[in-house]
């Protein structure tokens, strides 16, 4: 082989290298990337979760805001409602002016419900 082949050699395989070490550095950055990104919006997660499970009890399809947002601290009342849109929730209003919920998901049960009673 002669010198330039030799030098072709080189630069091709410190191109290869150098591209699958960025590879590998990206891959590492975009996983601790994800980590902080669920770090920090755990508590967002955990509330959401906690929304759903009072909006989807076996019995009640419906839970007014304020039994929704007594158990939350820390967050307002908008804070909240955004929370409940993100989950698929729907607002509605009662005849007493108070804020109900219920979840979109259950919108067949609800109205089943709803025909039971007024029947």
């Amino acid at each position: 082989m002669t010198d330039a082949d030799w030098a072709l050699t080189g630069v091709i395989t410190g191109s290869i290298g150098t591209r699958l070490f960025n590879l590998l550095l990206q891959y590492k950055q975009l996983k601790h990337n994800k980590e902080m990104f669920l770090l920090q919006n755990k508590g967002t997660e955990i509330i959401k979760n906690f929304l759903t499970e009072m909006l989807s009890h076996h019995i009640y399809t419906d839970r007014s805001f304020s039994e929704l947002k007594a158990p939350i601290g820390g967050h307002g009342d908008d804070e909240i409602r955004q929370f409940l849109h993100e989950i698929g929730a729907k607002k509605t209003s009662r005849e007493d002016g108070t804020e109900w919920w219920y979840l979109l998901s259950r919108q067949d049960e609800r109205n089943t419900k709803r025909q039971a009673r007024n029947a």
